[in-house]
């Protein structure tokens, strides 16, 4: 299942999805994503709520030249939000960033999303 990506936009005027409930041995899913933005610029700020089932243990992005690990705020719920200070020229470009679901057991499920420094 491919999630639904929002950007630029609100979370709050679309219909966030609630987490699924799931057993710990089902495959995680991601539901949904929000990011403030796709096109990141230096200097601002940049956060995002993604919405999977519950048995995701973890929740991973992943870009070419950095990875961090997103906030669990309840089962199935995630978030982050950081300020972009400085990102050298050569990073300034498209890319395709992804996100990595874990279950505790290490099953993973992978959504990726095209977005792009300036």
């Amino acid at each position: 299942m491919t999630a639904a990506l929002l950007a630029c936009g609100s979370a709050r005027a679309a219909t966030v999805p609630r987490p699924v409930v799931a057993h710990p041995g089902d495959p995680p899913r991601i539901l949904f994503a929000h990011f403030s933005a796709t096109a990141i610029r230096m200097g601002s700020w940049w956060s995002g709520r993604v919405v999977t089932t519950t048995n995701v243990a973890s929740l991973e992005f992943r870009a070419p030249s950095f990875s961090f690990v997103l906030h669990r705020t309840a089962y199935g719920e995630f978030s982050f939000d950081t300020h972009v200070l400085v990102v050298p020229s050569i990073y300034r470009r498209a890319f395709v960033g992804a996100l990595v679901a874990r279950t505790a057991s290490g099953a993973s499920v992978r959504e990726t999303f095209h977005l792009a420094f300036v």
